[in-house]
């Protein structure tokens, strides 16, 4: 398989040299306008182009059919490492996408700990690649937009109250913005000059 054009960008093969999976064995590239990406034991961070039937699963929308690249990264390319499920990503924009679709949020502080567990494996990852592809001399924020997503399964009880602090927080220690919804739509330049605007 070729490597694909935003994968060569960042010099991710490059970068990631030496780990027990090389990352053209960990990606897979689609243009279709609509799919979806599933986490599973099996497959890991996988695309699946037909209708899912399944609640835990992460919808995107891609209308410019430009080739999306999923790198499955959580016990595929890295193991043993709290980390992030996956990233979606194009020439342009960079998705971390953490999955906790198997988390029920029986409680307040369930939910919460849910989350807080998410982002703590969304910065570990954002640190971890940022300190590889600078020692290929790059700099990752500045070549990607880059948006963090936890996906929850329906049934999960979220509470929109939480969510708002935990994403502002999450913006304010970062400067990327956290997502909670089960759809990612291709962050245009002009959507992240608005977050930036926000943040000040």
């Amino acid at each position: 398989m070729a490597i694909p054009q935003s994968v060569q960008n960042l010099k991710l093969c490059y970068a990631f040299k030496g780990y027990k999976q090389k990352v053209e064995d960990c990606i897979s590239v689609t243009t279709e306008t609509e799919f979806f990406i599933e986490d599973n034991i099996e497959n890991k961070c996988t695309v699946i182009v037909e209708s899912p039937t399944d609640d835990k699963i992460c919808k995107v929308i891609n209308i410019l059919s430009s080739e999306a690249v999923l790198l499955a990264i959580d016990n595929k390319l890295i193991s043993n490492r709290e980390i992030a499920d996956g990233a979606l990503f194009n020439m342009d924009d960079f998705h971390f996408i953490e999955f906790k679709t198997n988390a029920e949020g029986n409680s307040n502080k369930a939910v919460s700990d849910t989350y807080d567990k998410a982002i703590s494996q969304l910065k570990s990852t954002i640190d971890l690649f940022e300190t590889k592809l600078s020692t290929v001399g790059l700099d990752f924020r500045n070549l990607v937009n880059i948006s963090c997503h936890i996906i929850v399964a329906e049934t999960f009880p979220r509470n929109n109250a939480v969510e708002i602090t935990k994403a502002m927080d999450f913006a304010d220690k970062t400067l990327i913005p956290l997502n909670f919804d089960n759809e990612i739509e291709p962050l245009s330049n002009n959507k992240q000059a608005e977050f930036d605007n926000q943040r000040g």
